[in-house]
């Protein structure tokens, strides 16, 4: 017997070893090339890809790594989940999905072959995630871009496969596996550890995150010049002063909201979006810096939190500071254009460039008006970092990264706390809370893709109770209604302006993604839908402070959550009633059942959203 179990291991060993993966070339002229590279097995019993940088092609538009493992054939079970927990079934006989960034470095296959996550190591910013089906034939991968990194491949192309011992359609064990990773690694500390010496960011866990969207702005929307000056820039327009903003979170706690933690945007000079880099001097339409300071004072002695928003990824012609110098490079020498928003067109600023100039000195006197808590700054973790070409402060995407990790370990320092808008993970070590994971919700109601079968909390059992989230943009605002206005952005006063028509099912999803509401308001009128949310969220809310244990679907419609304190989430998106263990979970509704109990409801809550309709 034990010849023949050696004879097994050393079977299986060799099956592991002899794994390969296929390296798919698209050169500048499309032209299509592939090779093999044989796996290595590395002391964890994981298994290597590796190609080294010299040999991977610069002018490549992209290189396709795809493990044999990562393969598989319509029909079969199991399924295919990207970072966020964008999954799909094979269910396609032709299909693509294609994300142009990761949110965290690793996507797993399940399939006849066993359970696989690869994790990224190197080229973290340089690389978008596909599935293809073809001809019944499926596919998964990172898709690397040589061509895109305005550098030649700094790095060796690293990825590590690791074979996860998870039962069918058990993706959380993958989340789980990833998670044990962060934290073994120290990368990342839990939300209850954090708290210890930092209490303000138990109470930021139990409470409603409030983005005063404008404090002013100017609408850039009217604007036919991209290019901003002082004598053709726009007017700016108060939307919610310093003082009415005092009032406005005052009746937001006499409306019966005991938590609320507000980021200020639009409150530096020339309004949101208005002059980055430039913050100073505040407008006197606002108040200037004296009413600013009554207003972060106020809010802080009514028990609330209040903090911040920057940018420190765009910069704007009008700017008092406004240098060329301050621009991310493309290797031709040309600047990086952005978007057009408030203060015209933007362009990248390099992040590294007003880190070593000025960027110290504004935070510190940022944190003078009497900001303090989790200051957040915007973008970096919504997006890759830019890359800067510039030959007086060159950067790769991994050291821009590297400088914004910098910054948001000065703002813990100097504020207390970081935070930012999306995601992505190179930052989870820093990051207090998100504004929202991804727009793929979002992007799947308004497009959806038949390559994708569901959307899991993939993200969440990695960072819930590590990171405070909200699922997805979709889900903001979510009891005031969809956006009165169409297809305006940010650089528009009405934008995220509702019309009160709601869908309970966003409610009933930010409960069984444990996420929290979230508003973009500048507007009293919000407060009714602010108090209902805040009543929704408080029989969860003290979830926040806990691990996401598993996710799991009971049945079509029906998911069951697990938290790290032994408490489960039913929820059931059904017009019908579902059983479970005994308990009726009424349609559009979920039930919270205690810890340690199997068939004794009598301390579950029960909550429908029905009434939302």
């Amino acid at each position: 017997m034990k010849k023949i179990i050696t004879l097994i291991t050393l079977v299986v060993s060799c099956a592991l070893m002899a794994q390969t993966a296929d390296v798919v070339i698209v050169g500048a002229d499309n032209k299509v090339s592939a090779r093999k590279v044989k796996l290595e097995k590395n002391g964890d019993g994981s298994l290597r890809f590796k190609l080294p940088k010299d040999q991977i092609p610069a002018s490549a538009k992209e290189v396709r790594v795809i493990a044999d493992f990562m393969r598989a054939e319509k029909g079969q079970p199991g399924f295919w989940v990207f970072p966020r927990g964008e999954m799909g079934y094979f269910d396609q006989q032709n299909g693509k999905y294609r994300l142009a960034g990761a949110v965290m470095p690793i996507y797993a296959m399940q399939s006849p072959k066993g359970t696989w996550m690869g994790y990224v190591k190197t080229l973290r910013f340089e690389y978008g995630m596909e599935v293809c089906a073809k001809d019944g034939k499926y596919c998964l991968y990172p898709s690397f871009r040589p061509l895109g990194m305005g550098f030649a491949p700094y790095e060796d192309m690293v990825i590590d496969f690791y074979k996860v011992d998870a039962k069918p359609m058990d993706y959380s064990s993958i989340g789980r596996l990833f998670r044990k990773m962060r934290l073994d690694s120290g990368f990342v500390k839990p939300i209850k550890e954090r708290m210890k010496t930092r209490k303000w960011l138990e109470e930021m866990a139990l409470s409603i995150p409030i983005r005063i969207q404008f404090h002013a702005a100017k609408t850039a929307d009217k604007v036919k010049d991209e290019v901003q000056t002082p004598e053709n820039e726009p007017p700016m327009k108060v939307v919610m002063s310093f003082d009415k903003t005092v009032e406005f979170a005052q009746a937001i706690k006499d409306s019966g909201v005991d938590k609320i933690a507000i980021c200020s945007a639009g409150w530096q000079s020339g309004g949101y979006d208005g002059r980055f880099p430039q913050l100073f001097p505040i407008d006197k339409e606002l108040g200037g810096e004296e009413a600013l300071k009554r207003y972060t004072k106020a809010i802080f002695d009514m028990g609330f939190q209040v903090a911040a928003h920057t940018n420190s990824t765009d910069c704007y012609q009008v700017a008092d500071i406004w240098s060329p110098d301050l621009v991310c490079k493309n290797p031709d020498g040309s600047l990086q254009k952005g978007g057009v928003w408030c203060g015209g067109r933007a362009y990248h600023l390099c992040t590294k460039r007003i880190w070593q100039l000025c960027l110290r000195q504004q935070l510190k006197q940022v944190r003078q008006m009497g900001f303090k808590g989790s200051h957040y700054v915007d973008v970096f973790s919504a997006v890759y970092p830019n890359f800067c070409c510039d030959k007086n402060h060159p950067a790769t995407r991994k050291e821009m990264a590297e400088v914004q990790v910098e910054i948001a370990k000065y703002c813990c320092d100097l504020f207390g706390g970081f935070s930012s808008e999306c995601g992505f993970d190179h930052m989870a070590g820093q990051l207090d809370y998100i504004n929202y994971i991804t727009t793929t919700m979002r992007s799947q109601a308004n497009n959806p893709n038949p390559m994708l079968s569901e959307i899991v909390p993939l993200w969440e059992i990695v960072y819930h109770g590590i990171i405070l989230s909200t699922p997805d943009r979709h889900l903001q605002n979510h009891t005031r209604g969809k956006p009165l206005y169409k297809n305006l952005s940010s650089a528009d006063l009405r934008f995220m302006v509702g019309d009160g028509v709601t869908d309970p099912r966003k409610s009933l999803k930010l409960v069984e993604f444990g996420g929290r509401p979230i508003f973009y308001t500048s507007a009293f009128r919000d407060i009714p839908y602010i108090k209902k949310a805040f009543d929704e969220f408080k029989p969860v809310r003290h979830l926040q402070l806990e691990f996401m244990q598993s996710h799991s679907k009971l049945a079509k419609g029906v998911y069951l959550t697990e938290f790290g304190n032994g408490e489960r989430i039913v929820c059931n998106y059904n017009e019908t009633p579902f059983v479970f263990e005994g308990k009726t979970i009424e349609p559009i509704s979920y039930i919270l059942i205690p810890a340690k109990s199997k068939k004794n409801f009598k301390r579950s809550r029960v909550s429908s959203f029905r009434s939302a309709i």
